[in-house]
């Protein structure tokens, strides 16, 4: 999360940075995030199955649906752990903290940066809500999954840029932030039903290969159908409360 928030950072503040330092800065953090959400994904997946098993009359759940679950999402989980735990022991990754030390102490700003923050800042905030509806398209509520799953990461970007700006305008900056992370939030719990049905699809078909049972996992795959079409209709009422008036002085 510190990753991406970082990098989301310093993609609303490139007008003011040298794009020459930032760069390489910005692809470093991407590597790190994603060098570290494998195992993170995959256990965060595995409690949230898990859950919805248990929470499952027992004449449902048919045959070792958990045991599956923990060993695939397991597996997935330890693999993910290996590679997060490489990349904290490679050079790269000291050398973007000494970066990122080095960006502190002397930020690489260009001319821009000479201007008033309370001229500047709003401008770039707008640019990241502008981003954002212009990824939702014409209609965000016949938008499909992998436009869905644009328009969150773009609702992440606006948020941070919104909290940043809260020293300098305050309440207004804060309801443009608390709008844009329910947006998140709600098209977050829709990418992970995504993925979720992706894998329970995936562990259906191995254990009917495998002489298993796969009707509970075709339930819970029909549950996270309903998850999804749930988290449409929460998007639908979150995106008309984003405001729309930018910020001002």
């Amino acid at each position: 999360i510190a990753a991406r928030r970082l990098r989301s950072t310093l993609t609303t503040y490139r007008p003011l940075l040298d794009a020459s330092a930032i760069e390489p800065v910005r692809e470093d953090l991407r590597w790190l995030g994603q060098s570290l959400a494998v195992a993170r994904d995959a256990q965060v997946l595995l409690e949230h199955l898990r859950a919805q098993v248990e929470r499952e009359p027992a004449e449902l759940v048919l045959g070792p649906v958990v045991r599956r679950l923990e060993r695939e999402l397991g597996a997935e989980s330890a693999s993910g752990r290996e590679q997060a735990m490489a990349a904290l022991d490679t050079e790269r990754y000291f050398r973007l903290l000494d970066t990122l030390d080095l960006l502190v102490g002397a930020p690489p700003v260009n001319a821009s940066a000479a201007a008033r923050a309370s001229r500047v800042v709003p401008r770039l905030v707008q640019r990241d809500a502008k981003r954002l509806r212009r990824a939702a398209g014409a209609d965000p509520a016949e938008a499909s999954d992998a436009v869905l799953h644009e328009v969150r990461k773009k609702a992440k970007r606006l948020r941070y840029s919104a909290e940043g700006a809260v020293p300098l305008f305050g309440a207004r900056a804060k309801r443009i932030a608390a709008a844009a992370r329910r947006v998140q939030e709600t098209l977050g719990e829709h990418q992970d039903s995504v993925v979720a049905r992706e894998k329970l699809r995936e562990y259906a078909v191995r254990a009917f290969l495998s002489g298993e049972n796969g009707f509970t996992f075709g339930r819970l795959h029909a549950m996270e159908q309903w998850r999804a079409e749930a988290a449409e209709r929460r998007f639908a009422l979150r995106w008309r409360e984003l405001p729309r008036k930018p910020l001002h002085r």
